[in-house]
């Protein structure tokens, strides 16, 4: 009998790529399957982007990997592929340390999702006909831009997540440190973020900035962080903040969420 590995290289592929660690998008794709159950993966000559809103249109998400990043990339034409999140994230759960993800598109609209390591092992799920939704590229005026260690920018927002419902950021301007902070009917706490208590990398602030976020939200999208090679932080008061992730091979993941009002 053929293995499937044999039978999917004996049909037709229409798209080919490969990324050298398949542990970041597992990571990647965990975190935006939280925000949003279907998407639709634009694959074109420069690379691979993923834009896409929540279904309560308060997350918008964008993963971008560019040509670059990838070991190869074999393509005819701009192609569009739409995924259901979850089933895509169970199967990037199997990828372990030193695995290659291999992507393929094949004929009759189906995806396979190959690990390359000790062995292939090759999984093959169907594409959705999924609407690309043409989403505007944001331009908003940031008065607050902060880069955090990952790890320190997830610990504050899942030091937080037990006790309230939104993590208020204050950033003043002339100490220049970000405070984050939450409350409820039990308790009050506080995170004070900054270059000399290593919290913070960097910090530029052109004024004193308030905004409140849903802690829900921010508690998914930082569990990217694993995949992160840093984080930066921008908001302003009252608007929407932008979470951006560094990843390897020059890729990138950004999150803009929506401010709640209060």
């Amino acid at each position: 009998m053929d293995s499937l590995n044999t039978i999917v290289d004996e049909v037709l592929v229409v798209m080919k790529l490969r990324f050298a660690d398949a542990r970041t998008w597992r990571y990647v794709i965990s975190a935006i399957s939280k925000i949003v159950d279907e998407a639709a993966y634009r694959f074109k000559e420069d690379g691979i982007r993923l834009k896409a809103i929540d279904p309560s249109r308060i997350v918008l998400v964008d993963f971008i990997i560019p040509r670059d990043a990838l070991t190869e990339y074999e393509i005819e034409k701009e192609e569009v592929v739409g995924v259901d999140m979850e089933d895509l994230a169970k199967i990037l759960r199997r990828a372990v340390k030193g695995d290659e993800l291999e992507l393929k598109t094949l004929e009759a609209g189906r995806l396979a999702v190959s690990f390359l390591g000790r062995g292939i092992r090759t999984f093959i799920i169907p594409s959705l006909e999924v609407a690309a939704e043409e989403l505007p590229e944001l331009n908003i005026q940031f008065t607050v831009k902060a880069k955090f260690p990952p790890a320190t920018f997830r610990d504050l927002v899942k030091e937080l997540e037990p006790v309230g419902d939104a993590i208020e950021f204050i950033t003043v301007k002339d100490e220049q440190k970000i405070i984050a902070k939450t409350t409820s009917d039990i308790a009050e706490v506080e995170i004070e973020a900054s270059i000399e208590n290593s919290a913070l990398l960097e910090i530029e602030a052109n004024e004193d900035a308030r905004a409140i976020y849903s802690i829900d939200y921010l508690s998914d999208i930082v569990s990217a962080s694993q995949a992160a090679e840093e984080v930066i932080f921008e908001y302003g008061t009252g608007i929407p903040c932008k979470i951006e992730y560094t990843l390897p091979y020059g890729g990138k993941l950004i999150f803009y969420v929506a401010p709640r009002t209060e």
